[in-house]
């Protein structure tokens, strides 16, 4: 029997879909990380390297806030051809021995550890892509989002993402990084896959506290409870590791590089790690998440959770309220 044009368009649409995801589930067989993602750490760095860090993340913001622009100012001949310079820095695994200043030390212990290597498997990878958040209490919060390099060859586009990404918060307080168990559709524009997560983790901004999640994940950061009594800034490092360089990274500019002539030969000893105690997830069974999704698009966790970090735990069916 012959088939309907509707029905034949569904069936190339879903015979398209399969084929998209099964490339993307052999791309990524590699690269699956051999702990549990969305997990977060306290004191990750010791005393002496976190207040660097700082310093670093400070004349960053000083500059900034004095008129700098890391996508127009600075601009060096390392950018791609075509790209959109975006206001991110890029470390290559071959410069991991010879960091230029604290935040990029930071990202060079990190390549170094033999635990950080249970969430990445930094040998395949070909840098890390990173840049500084600072967000006052009165803004909006980083709407929903994947961090993806789409680039454009001809009449098509490549999307891809970096393996890992992670934030380090520079400060308390503000709202929590949310994580959803959803990518971006490898067929329809706009769409998430799946179409409900199983999982959603928030975590709280805790100074010197790294977070590490999956690179394609649906992210963003939540409102604060409308009883909320904080008024600074939300201060984050985040760094993404990648297979490709993205497009729109650059070196890092000298006016940020550490002047001391022998920094890059301290660095090493001067960035150890702290206690880097794992925080404690509180994993909260949900029965809807049609109850909790106008929350969700709101930017709000649906009920207050009484942990810094909270994974809300779905069933994968959209059933109506």
């Amino acid at each position: 029997h012959g088939i309907g044009r509707h029905a034949f368009a569904r069936e190339r649409r879903r015979c398209a879909r399969a084929n998209a995801h099964a490339f993307a589930r052999e791309s990524a067989q590699s690269n699956e990380p051999r702990a549990r993602m969305d997990v977060a750490f306290d004191d990750v760095l010791c005393a002496r390297a976190f207040d660097a860090l700082c310093e670093d993340v400070r004349r960053y913001i000083d500059a900034v806030d004095a008129g700098y622009d890391a996508s127009t100012d600075d601009v060096d001949d390392d950018v791609d051809a075509g790209a959109v310079l975006t206001s991110s820095f890029w470390m290559p695994m071959t410069t991991m021995s010879s960091p230029q200043n604290a935040i990029e030390a930071y990202i060079a212990s990190l390549a170094r550890s033999d635990w950080f290597g249970d969430y990445v498997d930094l040998e395949r990878c070909a840098g890390a892509e990173w840049w500084i958040q600072d967000v006052a209490w009165d803004e909006p919060p980083k709407v929903y989002h994947t961090d993806c390099d789409v680039r454009v060859v001809g009449e098509t586009s490549r999307r891809a993402y970096p393996v890992v990404a992670s934030v380090t918060y520079v400060s308390s307080g503000g709202g929590p990084t949310v994580v959803f168990a959803q990518t971006c559709d490898a067929i329809e524009p706009g769409a998430l896959d799946p179409v409900v997560p199983s999982e959603i983790t928030a975590c709280a901004p805790v100074a010197n506290r790294l977070m590490v999640f999956k690179g394609d994940r649906w992210h963003g950061v939540l409102r604060e409870p409308d009883d909320s009594t904080f008024r600074g800034q939300r201060v984050t490092v985040l760094v993404n590791w990648w297979l490709e360089k993205p497009s729109g990274a650059r070196a890092l500019p000298q006016r940020f590089a550490r002047e001391d002539d022998d920094f890059s030969e301290h660095a090493s000893s001067t960035f150890a790690f702290g206690a880097r105690r794992v925080v404690r997830d509180e994993r909260m069974a949900r029965d809807s998440y049609a109850r909790d999704a106008r929350a969700w698009d709101d930017q709000r966790a649906p009920v207050p959770s009484g942990s810094s970090c909270a994974t809300f735990v779905y069933d994968g069916e959209f059933a109506e309220a």
